[in-house]
Order: structure tokens, then sequence, then C-alpha cells
């Protein structure tokens, strides 16, 4: 019997009846479909004493197959066939390339056969057991977990298993409420058969778990367990406010420079660029791809000793956080603040910048078995710098630049949840920075190339993180060593471009590089 390109449906009762002491072979083809009792009844009527063969090539079933006592069925699905249903005592089951079965309740056959079929049990109320004679192949199962009550999807193979088999076991954001016990996932007989999870790790809460064989079954255990993917997105969100608001604030000295050095009020832009790679204490580290503008305008103040200068400034910049095995984020930083700088005679010097931000944060998890899990909030960070120094002039062109710097940022702590209902909680993120360093610049009337040198000391301890209830040190304490490079070309007496390179790298951090130009143009 050949069924092509047809459509075969009952409401009641089955859609194809085989008689008993018949011996049949049905194909069905070309894009049929066969269901029965509105994808719920049985399929086929196969009396006692009957043989059956049923080929389905590109065509979709819905329903059940339960063989009764005394029949005989092989099923072979191939070419892109969907089943959606259960199964009862199928003799022979096979599987080809791209073919789906979704089990629908608990099932049995004697013989399974996968050539890169996949079974899977995610459309499925409840949790279900596959039970299997025997196995054979190469094939993929999907299974779901809830280890709030250490429920699973479960396959048992009472003989022999053998081939190469994938698990997808769903992952999770939520965390198992009473700690993980090893949980069997499969049961075999004995047989050769290796089996693995997709993506290596099965995400359950702030970890992630391995696949471990325990003589012929096998177990999702946490003797290996790793950081999760989503604990370590969350981590780099948190952590990545004060890099934000420190490649943010580079500009800020360079232009404190330009303006002791004319005395001049006038108005700037500059256009930034940073690369930072952070470790953190916990090693869940991240790098950071930051772009972003400042402008501003400032005017001069009369003081009784020497210049003061007090302007106004704003900027955005946008970083682009990425993680191992795919996971990233985003931080948008919009900013305004105000700064000031004041010399004597003497050469010696003070800046102040104060800096409000809101920082809206964005997380985008590839989970180990490459679903997707997100979240976003929002929150505000303020901060101020304070410098101090000298500009000492050795001859006429060349000059030296001591100097000593202290900067602290607050970022206001924030609970949120992934879509996966991962929760991480962070009080606040604090960062105190200590600086010293020399600059040393070449000026004259047109060109004034620079170079710099500094050693800065983050001050800050135990920026603490919580995902969901385990905590995680976030913070940067440690020493770093930072480099300099710019210059500045003045094209007229009010109008400079200035050029700038940075390089740093320290205990858990390291700025591959940072650069920026910009325009000034001084007022009259």
């Amino acid at each position: 019997m050949a069924i092509d390109n047809a459509y075969i449906g009952s409401v009641e009762g089955p859609a194809i009846k085989v008689e008993g002491g018949a011996e049949a072979t049905i194909t069905v083809s070309n894009g049929s479909t066969l269901s029965a009792g509105n994808g719920r009844g049985e399929l086929l009527d196969v009396q006692s004493d009957s043989v059956l063969d049923l080929v389905v090539d590109g065509s979709y079933l819905h329903g059940n197959l339960t063989i009764p006592e005394g029949g005989l069925v092989n099923v072979r699905l191939q070419n892109g066939t969907r089943f959606t249903g259960q199964m009862s005592d199928v003799k022979n089951l096979q599987l080809d390339a791209g073919v789906g079965w979704d089990i629908m309740g608990d099932s049995n056959v004697e013989s399974l056969v996968l050539n890169g079929g996949s079974i899977d049990f995610a459309k499925a109320e409840g949790f279900h057991q596959l039970s299997m004679g025997e196995l054979s192949g190469n094939g993929s199962f999907g299974l779901k977990l809830n280890m709030d009550n250490q429920q699973v999807d479960f396959l048992n193979i009472e003989g022999q298993a053998t081939g190469n088999h994938v698990l997808s076991i769903q992952n999770s954001g939520a965390e198992p409420e009473s700690g993980f016990d090893p949980l069997q996932v499969v049961h075999t007989g004995g047989g050769d058969a290796q089996f693995s999870v997709l993506g290596e790790r099965v995400d359950l809460g702030a970890y992630s778990y391995g696949l471990e064989r325990q003589g012929d079954d096998w177990f999702l255990t946490g003797e290996d367990r790793e950081v999760s993917p989503a604990t370590r997105s969350v981590q780099a969100l948190f952590n990545s406010a004060p890099t934000v608001w420190y490649g943010e604030m580079s500009t800020l000295r360079s232009r404190m420079g330009e303006v002791r050095s004319s005395g001049q009020g006038g108005a700037w832009m500059r256009s930034y660029g940073n690369q930072f790679r952070v470790a953190g204490r916990d090693g869940l580290g991240f790098e950071q791809q930051q772009s972003g503008f400042s402008l501003g305008v400032d005017a001069p103040l009369a003081v009784t000793d020497g210049v003061l200068l007090v302007g106004l400034l704003g900027g955005y910049s946008k970083s682009d956080l990425s993680q191992s095995r795919g996971s990233s984020g985003t931080v948008d930083s919009f900013y305004v603040g105000t700064y000031g700088t004041w010399m004597n005679s003497n050469g010696y010097y003070v800046d102040g910048v104060l800096k409000l931000n809101q920082f809206q944060n964005r997380a985008d998890v590839l989970m180990s078995d490459f679903s997707k899990a997100k979240g976003s909030y929002r929150n505000y960070g303020l901060g101020a710098s304070l410098e101090a120094g000298r500009q000492i002039q050795l001859t006429e062109h060349l000059f030296i630049e001591p100097f000593a710097q202290v900067s602290a940022v607050a970022v206001q702590g924030k609970s949120f949840s992934l879509d996966s209902e991962l929760k991480a909680d962070n009080a606040a993120t604090h960062s105190l920075l200590g600086k010293v360093g020399m600059t040393l610049e070449h000026r004259n009337q047109w060109l004034s190339p620079y170079i710099k040198v500094a050693l800065a000391q983050e001050f800050a301890r135990d920026n603490d993180v919580e995902v969901n209830g385990h905590r995680f040190n976030n913070d940067l304490y440690g020493t770093r060593a930072e480099l300099g490079a710019g210059l500045a070309l003045s094209l007229s007496s009010n109008l400079q471009l200035h050029a700038d390179f940075d390089y740093m790298n320290g205990q858990g951090i390291e700025q591959p590089w940072g650069a920026n130009v910009g325009v000034r143009y001084a007022f009259d």
C-alpha cells in the first residue's frame, strides 16, 4: 500500500487497519500526513499475527503506535519525516538523518537504530521514559529537567547500547533548591555506547554540570562544576561600569592639559576608543570594546594667583562585552559633568572633575545548550577625580610634569533577572584608584608631542555579586602600569587638533590600546 502526497485522518479510531494474519508493507511519502484522533489516537490497528513494515518518507505522523500482543511492526522514518506521539511494543524502529520524533509519553521499542535521527521529549507534559531493548547508531535525545524535585526524562536501555549519542538536556537559570545530587539520566544493560551532553555542559543556575559514566549508567554530577555562562555574563555587566567610567575620563585629563597650556577658554570635542581585558578576582573574565565621544565648553575665572578655568562636559559611550562561548553584553553610558583646572605662576596645578553617568546594561547569554537568555537593567554612577602636579620647564621647549591623582566612582547596586530565571544582585560597585606619574612634553608653536608614564593602584575590594545566592568577588584590586603618548597640532592661533594613545597592564586588567582624537577652538 502506498500513500503519496495524501492526507489520511480519523476523528475516532485508527487511521489504518491491518487485518489479522496479514503481511503488509505501507509506504507513506511525498509530504503525506497520517493523523488519528486529532493527533492523540492510534494510527494503526494491527491485529494479532500480523506483520507490518511501515516506511515513512518525508511525511508526518500524528498519533500513537501501540502494537498488540502477537503483532509485529517494523518502522523506518526517513528523509525529514516528523512523528509526534507515543510508541509501544514496536519491534524495530529506525530514524534516519533529519528525522524527528516528538515523544508525547512513556514509550518502548525492542530495537532502536539512530542513523542521525533525533528524539525529543520537550513537547510532552510532565516527565517520561523511553525504554529500549537495545540501542545502536548515532543520534540525539532532547530531555527536560526539573532540579527542584530531581525529575528528568529518562532513557532505559535494558540490553546492549552502542554508538555515540548526544543528550540535549534543557538548561535553566533557576537554582536547584536543595543542592545538587548526582542525577541518573541513562541506564544501559551493557555495551560501549558513549553519551555526551550538547555543549559539553548543562547549565543549572549559577553553575554548569557535566555528564559522568558510572558503570553502565550515566549521571549528571557536580564533581567538576563550572561557573555558568549566564553567571559570567551578569558578572561582566556589574564589573564593567568602572572601566567604562575610566575610559571616558581619559579624554578629560588630556583636555585639561590643553587648557592649562593656553590659559584660554574654548569649546572642544573628542572621539575615543578603548579595549579592556578584565579577569577580576574570581577569574571571570571578559573583553570590553568601548567607543564614544565627549564635548564641552570652558571659560576662565579671575583669581588672585594664577589661572582658573571651569567648564561643563557631556558625552556618550558604548561598550560591547564579549566572553568565552559566545555570550555578550552591551553598556550604553550617557554622562554629564563639570571640571576645573588651576595653575599658578610657579607651575603648580590642580585639576578636578565631577561626572554623573546613566548606564543602560543588556546581557545576551548563549547557554551551554545554545539556547539564549536575556536581561537588562539601568543604573547610575557618580565619580570624581582630583589631580595635582607641577609643570617644570627644563629648556625653552621641554617640560616635565610630575603628578599625583586620586579617582573614585560609586555605581548604584541593582537586582535583575535573566529570562532563564537566573537572579543576580549587586549591592554597589566601587572603585578608588590612586595614581602617580610623569609627563614629558616638547612644546613649540605648531607641534607639541608628549609621552607619559604612571603607576596606579586600585584600592577597592569586595565588590561582591550574588547569583542565585552564590557570592562572587567582583573587584579589580591591584597595581597597574600605564604608558601614553600623544601630540597637539596647532592649525591657527585658535584651532588645535589632538591625538593620544594609551596602554595599561596590571593585576586582573589590561588595556591593550586606548586612542582618542579631538579638536579645540579657543575663544579670543
